[in-house]
């Protein structure tokens, strides 16, 4: 028996130790619970005790062993020459595009059994915030686009206030692409739910396309883009449109690894049409994802050492389309600059992760969510088990260069999420401005979930080359996708959406000098306007109320003055914010019911007020009021 294993299992648990005892550094400690067990780590006394010992043993018994049992010559002959593994240069196969067409079918089936409670409720979403501010994003920029494009990013939220769709992302083009199942007369909240499932699949069959490419293996792509469709990072941002569509960044990649092995103009000009797509789908993965694919890029070329004269002309002219492609969008946030201003350090360094974070399951995990650490907002980066396992079966010498170049596109993209905590973001935050604009660093997390997808279609590609007869390897290749399938298992807890908006709203249709405020207004939270906004697609009247990634000072200076609607002090507030007509529904019961219908009396009784309309929703009253001139 040779001794590889055993210095392999000696480096890796070296390696799991000074992480160990860097995370306890760094938190203070943590629980870890279970159903049968607690673990405790306070200290990082007994993990520095067992580096000792795994160091010493390491250096008595396995000294001449280089890292992980290779020697400095096979690093070097890995890093800079191209294995049996990769297949990017390799031409069409026969079959590949029927094989592919069965992979996507197959990947369809396997998203629509993981979210089966969405497919047999395509009126429900998992809350009414964001997906319902998702659903207003997508009917603002349709109905922009058709009546005036000028005003496609002064959007209706917010009075007076404008350039307020750059307040989160614009979504434009998964907007666009909502258009013609809105022309066959789908329901809204169907249509987003279409596009959050064509998001989940896509990106699977993306990460197919590109894995079979680099693996040549039909079955070690098709669980990656398993692994990918399903990842719990997806999961855990359920409820946010703009972070499933990462669909973009595999073919991206596939377009990236087919210009350095060709140097063919179609692959430089897919490559920027792909980055321009993920700009227009999700601003969040379009920054993130530059760094990264800098990072697989110089890789590639040091492998694969190109010809730099081939490469130069078609990445030129390829930049210069995506650059001019990028400038509206680059151009209107650039203008809403002094609206936002940058985001605090202290509120980046909150969402930043920290080693520890990658321990706390997504919400909805049927598996994990109970048994690791407490789930946080933004920073629960547990990828699962299956992930992890295949992907570190991935990375277990011999190592091609592929998989070297992807192990340092997983270092670049993990450091990415630790944000502020990280080596390299407090330089990209203290050198580029989009940086600063972005709350969030752990959302780097997603291309993280990229990475060990692609490197778990290695490791499944060895696992499936060790089955020498045809039936095991079906076998092998079953219990894979069962396991992938079972450690991503969600509970997505959904609620239903109100078909249909108040009846109030008609009267406002089509009219121009309207300015809405619709109450009650709940304290402190600014997503329980979304619903207003959902029913604004119905008028499309400008309101005072909104939500958005960046709630506006304007907005935050005159909240406390409207939660206490109706009063003279407030009602003067929305005169001088031009407000024309108010509304209070009782039916989203905001507030307790005897309250609201308290609210209503008071309204009737006030002088400026003149009750347009009103009608039953949800069993209970609603009505709509204009301000008339005070005498």
């Amino acid at each position: 028996m040779t001794r590889q294993p055993f210095v392999i299992l000696l480096d890796v648990l070296a390696a799991a130790l000074v992480g160990l005892v860097v995370i306890v550094i760094d938190t203070g400690g943590f629980v870890v619970r279970g159903a049968d067990f607690r673990l405790s780590v306070q200290t990082p006394t007994r993990a520095l005790v067992a580096l000792g010992i795994v160091i010493l043993a390491r250096a008595v018994f396995f000294r001449s062993s280089g890292l992980l049992g290779m020697s400095l010559s096979r690093w070097r002959q890995a890093l800079l020459a191209p294995t049996r593994t990769d297949h990017s240069q390799t031409s069409a196969a026969p079959g590949r595009w029927r094989r592919a067409l069965i992979a996507a079918l197959g990947l369809a089936l396997g998203t629509a059994a993981l979210l089966h409670e969405q497919v047999l409720h395509p009126y429900s979403v998992p809350d009414h915030g964001d997906p319902l501010f998702s659903v207003w994003r997508m009917g603002w920029v349709t109905h922009a686009l058709a009546t005036d494009s000028a005003q496609l990013f002064n959007a209706n939220i917010f009075h007076p206030l404008q350039l307020t769709l750059t307040l989160s992302d614009p979504i434009v083009l998964p907007a666009l692409a909502g258009v013609p199942l809105r022309l066959l007369g789908f329901h809204p909240v169907v249509v987003y739910n279409l596009l959050v499932f064509s998001a989940f699949w896509l990106s699977g069959v993306a990460t197919y396309l590109l894995v079979e490419r680099l693996t040549g293996s039909a079955r070690a792509a098709f669980v990656s883009g398993l692994i990918y469709s399903t990842c719990a990072f997806r999961l855990d941002h359920y409820s946010h449109l703009e972070l499933q569509m990462t669909q973009w960044m595999p073919f991206a990649l596939l377009a990236l690894h087919m210009l350095i092995s060709t140097g063919r103009w179609p692959y430089a000009f897919g490559l920027a049409l792909a980055g321009v797509a993920q700009l227009y789908s999700g601003m969040y993965y379009a920054v993130f994802f530059l760094v990264y694919a800098t990072v697989i890029g110089i890789g590639m070329v040091l492998v694969q050492r190109p010809s730099v004269r081939v490469l130069a002309l078609p990445v030129v002219c390829a930049t210069v389309l995506a650059g001019g492609l990028a400038v509206p969008m680059v151009r209107t946030f650039t203008a809403a600059e002094p609206i936002k201003g940058e985001r605090s350090v202290d509120e980046i360094r909150k969402y930043s992760a920290t080693p520890i974070d990658y321990g706390r399951p997504n919400r909805m995990s049927a598996a994990w969510k109970d048994r690791l650490l407490p789930w946080i907002p933004e920073r629960s980066l547990f990828p699962g088990a299956a992930p992890l396992v295949f992907g570190a079966l991935g990375l277990v010498p011999p190592l091609g260069a592929i998989q070297l170049v992807y192990a340092a596109g997983l270092f670049t993209s993990v450091d990415g999420s630790f944000g502020l905590n990280g080596l390299v973001y407090p330089y990209l935050h203290r050198w580029l401005s989009p940086f600063r604009g972005l709350r969030s660093p752990a959302r780097f997390g997603a291309i993280v979930s990229l990475t060990l997808a692609i490197l778990s279609g290695f490791g499944v590609r060895r696992l499936l080359d060790r089955c020498r007869s045809h039936s095991p390897a079906n076998v092998v290749f079953s219990i894979v996708i069962a396991a992938v399938m079972l450690d991503a298992w969600p509970s997505l807890g959904l609620i239903p959406v109100w078909p249909e908006p108040p009846r109030i709203y008609t009267s406002l249709e089509g009219r121009s000098d309207v300015v809405l405020a619709e109450f009650p207004v709940v304290p402190g939270d600014a997503a329980y306007n979304a619903p207003y906004m959902y029913f604004s697609l119905s008028h499309w009247a400008k309101t005072v109320n909104g939500y958005s990634g960046f709630i506006p000072q304007s907005y935050l200076d005159v909240a406390p003055t409207l939660w206490a609607f109706p009063s003279d002090e407030s009602l003067a507030v929305l005169r001088r914010r031009g407000v024309t007509h108010v509304t209070m529904n009782c039916g989203l019961r905001y507030v307790q019911i005897a309250e609201c219908e308290a609210r209503l009396a008071r309204m009737h009784a006030m002088a400026g007020l003149e009750l347009v309309t009103e009608a039953q929703w949800e069993k209970e009253r609603v009505a709509l009021f204009a301000l008339t001139p005070l005498p």
